[in-house]
This record gives C-alpha cells, sequence and structure tokens, in this order.
C-alpha cells in the first residue's frame, strides 16, 4: 500500500511565512548599516578634503614657497703671493683651523739670501757713510784750524800795516819839512838825503805789509774754498743716505715675501678643498686652497618676480634642509635683491630675431639664518617658506 504525505496544515503555513519574513529583514539590516557608514565616510572625506584644500589656500595666500634656494657662505680662495715651489701643505679637505694657523709654506731659501744681500748692501752703505763722515769731521777740525790760524795773521798783517802806515805818515812830514828846510838853505843836503831815505824805507815796509794783509785774506778765501769740500762729501753722503733708503725698501719687501712664503688662515674655519700638493710650482695668484667659516651661513633663494612684491625685510621663515628630512631651522629675511639673476648670466639672451617668449624672472633673497651644531654647510638644498602676513 503506497503512502501519501499529509497536506500541511494552516499553523504550520504562517509560522514558516513568519520565519521567512524574519530572515529577509536580518538579512536588508547589514545592507542599510554599510550603506549608511559609506555614505558617513564619504561626508568625512569631502570635509577633511575642504578643510585641507582651505589649509592649503590659506598657507598659499600667506607664505612665498621657494624651491630654488641652497646654503651659502664667504667661501674663500686662497692664493700664493709669491712664486717657488710648495714645500708643504699642512690641510686637507675637512680640516678645521684657527686663526694664525699654517696653511702651506713655499721654498724660501733664495729669498733669504736676497734678504742676506740686501743686508750686506746696507751695511757696505752704512760703513762707506761712517767713512765719509770721519773724513768730512777730520776736514773741517783742519780747516777750522787753518782758519782760525788764518784770521790770526790777517789780524797780525792788518796791524802791522796799521804800524807801517802810521810811520809812513810821520816819516812823510818829516821827509816834506825837511825838503821845504832844504829848499831855504836851513839843512845840510846830508841831513835831507836822510829823512828821504827814511821816508822811502816807510813806503816799502808799509806796502810789505799791505801785501801781507792781502796774502792773508788769500789764504782765508783759499781755506774757505777748501771748507766748500765738506759740501760735497755731504752731498756724497746724501747719495749713500739715498742708495741705504733703497735697499731698506728692498729688504722690506723681501722681507714681505718671505712672509708670504707662509700661507696662515685669516680667521677660524674649515678647509672646504685644496688644489695643489708639495713639489708643484705655482706662480703669483695661483690658488691653493678653499675654506669658509661655518659659523656665518646665510640662505641664498631666489624668488619669482611674481612674489617678490610680498617680501618685507625682517619676514620670519622656515627652512628646510634636503639633508636633514623632517627637521626645520628658522631664518628671516635679510636683504632683497635689486637686479634679477639674468642680469647676471655669463652668456646673455638678445632677442635680435623678435621672437619673444616671456619668462618669469627670478630675483636674489638672503635669509639670514643660525647655524646649529655646524650642520649646515655651503652648497647644501634646502626649500624657504617665508611668511608675507603683515
Amino acid at each position: 500500500m503506497t503512502l501519501r504525505p499529509a497536506p500541511p496544515c494552516f499553523a504550520t503555513s504562517a509560522s514558516a511565512w513568519r520565519n521567512t519574513l524574519k530572515t529577509a529583514e536580518e538579512r536588508a539590516r547589514p545592507r542599510r548599516n554599510g550603506k549608511a557608514i559609506r555614505l558617513a565616510l564619504l561626508a568625512i572625506l569631502v570635509i577633511a578634503g575642504f578643510a585641507a584644500l582651505g589649509a592649503w589656500l590659506a598657507h598659499r595666500w600667506t607664505h612665498v614657497e621657494v624651491d630654488d634656494a641652497r646654503i651659502a657662505a664667504d667661501v674663500i680662495a686662497v692664493g700664493s703671493q709669491a712664486a717657488g715651489r710648495v714645500t708643504k701643505i699642512a690641510v686637507i679637505a675637512g680640516d678645521r683651523v684657527a686663526k694664525g694657523d699654517l696653511l702651506a709654506s713655499l721654498e724660501s731659501e733664495q729669498a733669504e739670501l736676497q734678504l742676506k744681500e740686501i743686508d750686506a748692501d746696507i751695511a757696505r752703505t752704512a760703513a762707506e757713510q761712517s767713512r765719509l763722515r770721519a773724513q768730512q769731521a777730520m776736514v773741517r777740525n783742519q780747516i777750522d784750524s787753518r782758519r782760525t790760524a788764518a784770521r790770526a795773521q790777517l789780524e797780525a798783517s792788518e796791524a802791522e800795516h796799521s804800524a807801517a802806515e802810521a810811520d809812513l805818515a810821520t816819516v812823510k812830514n818829516d821827509y816834506e819839512r825837511m825838503g821845504s828846510l832844504r829848499r831855504v838853505g836851513m839843512i845840510s843836503l846830508q841831513g835831507f838825503e836822510a829823512a828821504r831815505g827814511r821816508f822811502l824805507t816807510a813806503q816799502q815796509q808799509e806796502r810789505r805789509s799791505a801785501a801781507g794783509v792781502r796774502a792773508a785774506r788769500a789764504a782765508i778765501s783759499v781755506i774757505e774754498a777748501e771748507a766748500a769740500e765738506t759740501n760735497v762729501i755731504e752731498r756724497q753722503i746724501a747719495g749713500l743716505e739715498a742708495q741705504k733708503n733703497a735697499f731698506t725698501a728692498r729688504r722690506g719687501q723681501q722681507l714681505v715675501d718671505l712672509g708670504h712664503r707662509e700661507i696662515r688662515a685669516a680667521f677660524d674655519g674649515v678647509v672646504d678643498a685644496t688644489f695643489v700638493d708639495a713639489g708643484e710650482y705655482v706662480a703669483p695668484g695661483s690658488r691653493l686652497l678653499m675654506y669658509h667659516d661655518p659659523r656665518k651661513v646665510w640662505v641664498d633663494a631666489n624668488v619669482k618676480e611674481t612674489d617678490f612684491a610680498k617680501l618685507k625685510l625682517h619676514a620670519p621663515a622656515k627652512v628646510s634642509v634636503d639633508a636633514y628630512a623632517g627637521r626645520t631651522f628658522k631664518g628671516e629675511v635679510a636683504r632683497l635683491g635689486e637686479a634679477t639673476t639674468s642680469q647676471f648670466a655669463l652668456l646673455p639672451s638678445p632677442n635680435p630675431s623678435g621672437n619673444f617668449t616671456k619668462v618669469t624672472q627670478r630675483l636674489p633673497v638672503r635669509i639670514a639664518i643660525e647655524q646649529d651644531a655646524e650642520l649646515l654647510r655651503p652648497g647644501m638644498m634646502v626649500e624657504v617658506e617665508i611668511d608675507v602676513v603683515d
């Protein structure tokens, strides 16, 4: 006998329907919750995006960003002021030096020999001057003695001549008186001749004394002429003095040249590079090495001309160094350029054809920045944000 399934009852059908509805509701509820979550997340992302966009626009409005910037310093090229062979390079790149430290030295043997030769010339000139001064003093003493004797002789001759003139006047009066008496016959011829003889003798004596005066004066003239020899010696001494001054000047130049053969640091710093080795020959002006003071650095930035009008002196700036990611340094605008960088190009770009393409120019701006543990080194690339809000 075949068994047939019993027909479902109404209660069983209602229960199954309720279970079916419940299952559908449970399946639909997660779908509604996920959609709401997605909408909420989308709203949050949109709000965050607008907030980020607003912050970015506000930052762009209140700051000028420059990526064409680098650390700069006064990197000094040390050159040779003398010619010669390099005997020593006392430093290498990276060495720290203090003011006065030896950086390099050149051979100095020939310069020292030349200095000794100049010293010998100075000594020889000084000795010749001493000899001439001694000769001049001796000549002056001799001339002074002879002048004194000649003047005494002149005084004696003049006194003798005065006496002879007085005697001649007396004898002449007697002779004239005797002549008058002889003409009237009051004296004998013998008495007249005796008076005439005395007159002639006195006349000759007066002439001899006058000649003695002239001779004494001539002797004084000769002595004075010889005294001019001391002036010649004085001129010789002056000429030697000029030579000695020239030798002294050459000696000073030689000392300077010797000083230039020891190249020393002018300030505290660090060596950046050396360009010669010991044994090489260098000429005046040859570059030996470069160094800089690591405490004195700044940022050279090239700002677009469209942003230049926003900048002001002492405006604060934030510097990000490529070498130190995530670290920033504080600075401020220290100097604004007066001409664009294109004005200093080695190869200017004229436009004779008339085909012109306008290009935004850049102007140099210096940013003062404080060194921090000497981390900032010349040539490092940086990015600068300059605050342009009043």
